[in-house]
């Protein structure tokens, strides 16, 4: 069923105050998401540590809504338990994929093995930020796939040669349907 703007915030409030050890939330395809879900998703992962895969594929928010959330999930005061996120198929574009960048960066996802930015619509300088604060910050990341995000290119095939440089332990990586051609490796 698709949920409206105002259930997914109210589910995503209901969740933070109730203190609930939810693992695992699997919103994906609830089209009619905006920025009030959002900013309840980003509230109830910054209060609730107990979320391990989080599915929002899908979900058709914008750039502004993306912002919103990484900002909510930044403001975490320590790591997170979350695992798996998967933010395919949505508009994230620079500023959404910025915003990812900086909570990775600030150390909130420490334990994520999984991340799936699949038709995000990343810019060359998100997608590059993103692999820097993964290399950095992100130990145990064991799946990124940033396939079929046009706009990246030799910025982001840079970075993510630093990522590989900096951490062994991925296994996966899909790039099919990206634009790096042959001047992002030279």
């Amino acid at each position: 069923a698709q949920l409206s703007d105002e259930a997914g915030a109210a589910i995503a409030i209901a969740l933070a105050r109730a203190g609930t050890a939810v693992r695992v939330l699997k919103l994906g395809g609830n089209s009619g998401f905006s920025r009030q879900a959002a900013h309840a998703l980003g509230c109830l992962m910054a209060a609730n540590n107990s979320i391990q895969e989080l599915d929002l594929s899908y979900c058709g928010l914008d750039e502004g809504a993306w912002v919103a959330l990484f900002e909510e999930l930044a403001r975490r005061s320590g790591p997170s338990a979350l695992r798996n996120l998967d933010l395919s198929v949505n508009a994230l574009g620079g500023r959404g994929g910025a915003a990812l960048a900086a909570a990775v960066q600030k150390g909130v996802l420490p334990l994520l093995a999984e991340l799936n930015l699949r038709g995000a619509n990343l810019t060359d300088e998100a997608g590059a930020a993103i692999a820097i604060a993964v290399a950095r910050a992100v130990t145990a990341v064991k799946v990124l796939k940033l396939a079929e995000n046009s706009g990246l290119s030799r910025q982001a095939a840079h970075a993510l040669g630093c990522l590989f440089a900096a951490n062994n332990s991925i296994q996966e990586l899909q790039l099919y349907s990206c634009e790096l051609g042959d001047e992002a490796g030279a």
